[in-house]
């Protein structure tokens, strides 16, 4: 028998809560001040992808503009 519509998945609920805990543990031994400062904005990169919601992106307002300016 199926489960009825919008109850959660229990495995997905599992592997989440366990990679949390993962994480949480990851998180805390790593030491930021033995990064260099090209790992520190790689690590930022990627823990904003997953902590600010994703925009969405109009064609006509994207423009090519610099990174960074001289």
């Amino acid at each position: 028998m199926p489960r009825p519509k919008g109850s959660p998945n229990k495995i997905t609920s599992k592997v989440r809560s366990k990679l949390q805990d993962l994480l949480d543990d990851l998180i805390d031994s790593l030491d930021l001040n033995e990064l260099d400062n090209n790992q520190r904005i790689k690590m930022l990169q990627v823990a904003l992808q997953y902590t600010l919601p994703k925009l969405k992106q109009e064609a006509d307002e994207v423009e090519d503009m610099p990174l960074f300016v001289d």
